[in-house]
């Protein structure tokens, strides 16, 4: 097993909250259309996507289930550009574009390569 250094991790973390982002946005669900599809609520996803804190395997188990993704690939962390790929395809699936939602799908591109800077 490869070993992640703390900021590969927070890499792989942005990593798995776009993943999960994009294919809960394929599906036509909203954060709170998940989060109780796995017996959770909207802020838990939301924090998974965003990448705030620590979600426990089994939440994350869970959401893998019912958007039917792969659970242990989500741990192998792929290139920027995989990355910025899956933060513009969301962003070209959002049906409820606000300026908001622009600013943090701007702000993520920027985050990911910030982070992504750090491990290369």
């Amino acid at each position: 097993m490869q070993e992640y250094s703390n900021e590969q991790l927070d890499a792989l973390a942005l990593q798995i909250g776009c993943i999960v982002r994009l294919e809960r946005l394929k599906k036509k669900l909203s954060q709170e259309d998940l989060g109780l599809l796995i017996g959770s609520n909207k802020t838990t996803i939301g924090r998974l996507e965003r990448y705030e804190n620590s979600t426990s395997w089994k939440i994350l188990f869970k959401v893998c289930q019912s958007l039917k993704i792969e659970y242990n690939p989500l741990f192998v962390l792929k290139p920027l550009e995989f990355i910025i790929s899956i933060i513009k395809e969301s962003y070209s699936l959002e049906e409820k574009l606000t300026s908001e939602k622009e600013k943090f799908y701007k702000n993520l591109e920027i985050d990911a390569k910030e982070k992504f800077k750090k491990i290369t």
